[in-house]
């Protein structure tokens, strides 16, 4: 598998045994700094595309030295963001036949997460009572927090090493005004991950990443035992304040690095002390695993990827993150998910769908709402479009387009051909909007008061009507009579009059 990030292109060649065991036959990297053109002028240069093909051109032939039969190759921020990103990828399939796939912040996270578990397992700094997951690229910084070894919130930031020297202009500054700048920066954004994940809660920290490997290496004599290496917190911090001092030639002269790995070191080391700063964990424990690691390990899965059951946790974890920022109605949003499932199972026979559609139906539920961040009037709408420009841990952009299209028919209109997003949808996924938003319109008018009064439901079928049944406290009168009025997207979509009623009442 290849791996292009900001700083550098990576290769992986391994192979996956029947039981899906992975051995690695090779490893090689080639630094070429995509993300240096691409966060400080929007475009990768002709001469860093020039050096992206000759390094890839170098990789075709290992790849075709050993004969390999399944090539997956990934290309994460610098070419996500590129303008000429398409082109690029274009001239790299025509030159070498490998075809990159850009993948999304969310599906990075969830791949470094799936390669993260499988290293440390059921060790301590992972089942912790707070547990933080860092890792810094060029780009951005992805964070998952993690409560006694279920995720709890998650997100990705555009901090990165190599992006803070590109928009920061460094490089023609003294080495003591490019570090005041940097520490400016981080705190920002510091700032920022504060308010939406509680940092000074995290007992334990575990983080990924070249820049971090390297600094554990120097601390520690011995050698990483199974792909993990635990540093004390002071030693860490003291290692960072030696380094900090030394600017890129010196760092190049005294650890023997590349100019681009001497580059980027100082401004990732500072991201990860200022997150380790701002915690209570007395170590840092330090993981082998990568991004690579993860799409291996997805590869050697049943069908090519792990199941949505598998990170269900982690995906709801981060809608509900997402939920906080716009100040969602966090009981509303849980239990419109929670009657929407139900209601999901009951029908199952009917909409022929599978787990993967129902966990984007509960990230709809919760989520459905948050366009009263920005007005009340025509929230919906806006829940559309907040949710479409979003990341949300283990969401694909197709599955992230789906899940605002099912929001956006919570309410009011139905969908139509003349709505742009519905419309840019395939076919087979404008059919999953329309089943999972029927779903959803009556989940949603069972807790109409936002009161949480339905506990429960069930469908009962007969071939010309079916009958829902709910059972809750107090009277359901308003919850019944806002359901009938919302049922019309259900009735169409499954062919079948349908009756609302509290439980025990028969006509």
């Amino acid at each position: 598998m290849l791996d292009m990030g900001a700083s550098a292109i990576r290769l992986v060649v391994a192979e996956i045994a029947p039981n899906r065991s992975i051995r690695t036959i090779e490893e090689a990297s080639r630094g070429v700094l995509l993300g240096r053109d691409t966060f400080s002028s929007g475009l990768i240069k002709s001469q860093t595309v020039d050096a992206a093909l000759a390094a890839l051109e170098k990789f075709r032939e290992v790849i075709d030295g050993y004969g390999v039969k399944r090539v997956r190759a990934v290309a994460t921020s610098a070419v996500r963001e590129a303008r000429n990103g398409d082109v690029f990828l274009d001239r790299i399939q025509g030159r070498t036949g490998i075809s990159f796939e850009i993948i999304n912040e969310a599906e990075e996270s969830r791949l470094v997460s799936l390669a993260v578990r499988r290293t440390l397992g059921r060790t301590a700094a992972l089942r912790g009572a707070w547990t933080l997951l860092a890792e810094v690229g060029g780009g951005s910084t992805g964070l998952t927090l993690l409560r006694k070894g279920q995720p709890n919130r998650s997100g990705v930031y555009a901090i990165g090493s190599v992006r803070l020297r590109q928009q920061l202009n460094l490089r023609r500054l003294t080495h003591d005004v490019q570090l005041s700048l940097l520490k400016r920066s981080i705190a920002n954004v510091i700032d920022e991950i504060r308010g939406e994940i509680p940092l000074s809660r995290v007992t334990h920290m575990v983080v990924i990443g070249g820049d971090v490997r390297f600094a554990a290496s120097q601390i520690l004599e011995s050698e990483a035992a199974d792909g993990v290496r635990a540093v004390t917190r002071d030693a860490f911090l003291t290692f960072c304040d030696s380094v900090e001092r030394l600017d890129e030639e010196q760092l190049v002269d005294r650890f023997r690095l590349t100019a681009v790995e001497a580059e980027t070191l100082n401004p990732a080391l500072l991201i990860y002390r200022t997150l380790l700063s701002e915690t209570a964990a007395r170590r840092l424990v330090v993981s082998d695993a990568s991004l690579r690691t993860g799409v291996l390990l997805d590869l050697a899965a049943p069908g090519g990827r792990l199941s949505a059951d598998d990170f269900e946790h982690q995906v709801l974890a981060s809608a509900e993150a997402v939920g906080h920022r716009y100040r969602f109605d966090r009981a509303h949003g849980r239990h419109v998910a929670m009657l929407a499932t139900s209601l999901f199972d009951e029908c199952r026979e009917e909409h022929g769908l599978s787990g993967r559609e129902r966990l984007l139906l509960q990230v709809a539920a919760l989520l459905h709402d948050i366009g009263i961040y920005v007005s009340l009037r025509a929230h919906h709408k806006h829940s559309q479009y907040l949710l479409a420009s979003l990341q949300i841990f283990g969401l694909s952009d197709d599955e992230t387009a789906i899940v605002s299209n099912i929001a956006r028919y919570h309410r009011r209109g139905t969908p139509q051909r003349s709505h742009v997003p519905y419309a840019a949808l395939d076919r087979h996924d404008r059919l999953i909007v329309n089943k999972l938003a029927a779903i959803l319109r009556l989940a949603n008018a069972l807790d109409a008061e936002h009161l949480q009064k339905v506990r429960s439901i069930r469908l009962l079928r007969s071939d010309a009507a079916w009958i829902l049944e709910a059972d809750g406290e107090g009277d359901l009168t308003m919850e019944q009579l806002a359901a009938t009025a919302r049922s019309d997207m259900f009735i169409e979509t499954f062919g079948r009059a349908l009756t609302i009623r509290p439980i025990g009442v028969h006509a």
